[in-house]
């Protein structure tokens, strides 16, 4: 295994030590069944999908397009399967999974447990390398299907999606809703290593997404917003740089595939 890639790993282990001292055991039968119809869909969909132990960082399994996504079969992969799918990142984003899994439990750490057992993680613009040599854009969504006692995820599905034709610049967003009604919104952006507690957009520019999404141009937009066209101009751009989308549909798609719009 690559040096860096084991630097990485043993520090998610020790890091995951921490937020989870306890063993935890899981029913890989029971989940494996249950994951059954939603690795079906995923697959129907063309996306990628891990079912994955937290506490342990194990793939407990892999939808079948693990070779479309990657050149390589789950043969190739072995065992050892998230050391080698590390390797597919960029040498610049090599380190996401432990920024990734890191800074979600830190936000879970200062969370009220009523909002830990609902939430949504999703990021996008991670660099990675097929086994052709080309590169990749990926967008990705975290579900959790089993908590412990604590609220803390110990079985996740992770689905991939490849975005290269929405992503332009070399960053990525890491972005997590937590709780049903009452949300808590975090974003993380790579470029600026920080993290803020408001949303992608605000509230005006998800209008202004929403009525771009409807078809209307930029002067129906302003007359509807009681704001002048160079207002809408100024919003769309704002958010073009913030997530790092190549163009206005590529953000909108995104926005759809957080829920935003």
């Amino acid at each position: 295994m690559h040096r860096e890639i084991e630097n990485i790993l043993r520090k998610l282990y020790e890091t995951l030590e921490r937020f989870y001292p306890d063993d935890v055991k899981i029913d890989d039968k029971k989940y494996l069944e249950k994951s059954g119809l939603i690795n079906l869909l995923n697959n129907q969909q063309g996306n990628l999908t891990f079912l994955i132990d937290v506490k342990q960082l194990r793939v407990v399994q892999v939808s079948g397009s693990v070779q479309k996504y990657t050149g390589f079969s789950s043969v190739e992969f072995g065992d050892n399967i998230l050391s080698k799918f590390m390797m597919l990142f960029a040498i610049e984003h090599r380190s996401f999974m432990s920024t990734f899994v890191t800074w979600i439990l830190n936000i879970e750490k200062n969370l009220p447990i009523e909002y830990k057992s609902r939430q949504f993680i999703s990021a996008w613009g991670m660099k990675l390398f097929h086994k052709d040599g080309r590169s990749m854009r990926w967008y990705l969504n975290i579900i959790p299907i089993e908590f412990n006692t604590q609220k803390n995820p110990t079985l996740i599905m992770m689905s991939i999606q490849e975005i290269t034709h929405l992503v332009k610049g070399d960053d990525y967003c890491v972005r997590g809703v937590f709780g049903e009604e009452n949300k808590k919104t975090f974003v993380y952006y790579s470029n600026e290593e920080r993290t803020i507690d408001n949303d992608i957009v605000s509230e005006r520019e998800r209008e202004v997404l929403q009525h771009i999404s409807q078809g209307l141009d930029t002067k129906e937009i302003a007359r509807q917003m009681k704001i002048s066209p160079n207002t809408v101009d100024n919003h769309r751009r704002n958010t073009l740089a913030r997530t790092g989308m190549r163009d206005t549909t590529a953000l909108i798609q995104l926005c759809r595939m957080v829920g935003i719009i």
